[in-house]
């Protein structure tokens, strides 16, 4: 039991340590400031929560059984973050500079022209390609015994959502400590920038290899 905990916590700190389009998009917020990252953080722990929730109750495996239905998760998840992305790139090539056009600390709210931090982490997080992988293929790859199969899900979700949930503690309590400098025109063009070429280099991927493989 003990072996497999701690294979599977190793399993959980590699998923959630590898940075994905969710850690972009809460680099990309965190260039609007640390109410907007901290926004997004919500956001994709909801989604994490909801999507362990499917898992424990075994939806996640029975989604995941219908090749049509993972074929169209994916390509809506490529087509979210090819958004995404794209509106990064156009807010940081935009001829106004960032700070006229935004407020250098802005609350969680609805951004200009786009659903709200929260609203981008959630809906990120339940598309995320990563996160899907991790429940549907090496969720079940780890055993808790004696424990019965629901106990066993509950706890290992209980564990992935605690380490994700610390990860992103100590990201924000390391972007507050940058706040000034993302707040720069300049660097919040690259973050912005950089960020959204990330989110459309992952969509695309994805994109791709979902039409290739269909």
């Amino acid at each position: 039991m003990l072996e497999q905990l701690a294979a599977f916590v190793l399993t959980c700190l590699v998923v959630v340590l590898v940075p994905g389009p969710d850690f972009a998009l809460v680099l990309r917020n965190a260039a609007r400031g640390p109410r907007a990252a901290a926004a997004a953080v919500a956001g994709i722990m909801v989604g994490n929560t909801f999507l362990a929730a499917l898992a424990v109750l075994g939806v996640t495996a029975l989604l995941g059984a219908s090749e049509v239905l993972g074929t169209g998760i994916r390509i809506a998840g490529a087509a979210y973050l090819l958004y995404l992305g794209a509106r990064a790139l156009a807010e940081a090539f935009a001829r106004n500079p960032m700070k006229d056009s935004l407020p250098a600390v802005p609350g969680p709210g609805r951004q200009p022209g786009g659903s709200s931090p929260f609203v981008q982490g959630m809906v990120s997080n339940l598309l995320n390609p990563k996160v899907a992988v991790f429940y549907l293929s090496l969720f079940p790859q780890f055993t808790v015994a004696p424990l019965p199969a629901f106990a066993q899900h509950a706890l290992m979700a209980a564990i992935f959502l605690l380490i994700a949930l610390a990860w992103y503690v100590l990201v924000l309590s390391g972007l507050r400590k940058v706040t000034g400098f993302l707040a720069r025109p300049r660097t919040g063009r690259i973050v912005v920038g950089s960020s959204g070429a990330v989110l459309v280099g992952v969509g695309g991927t994805i994109l791709t290899q979902t039409l290739v493989s269909a």
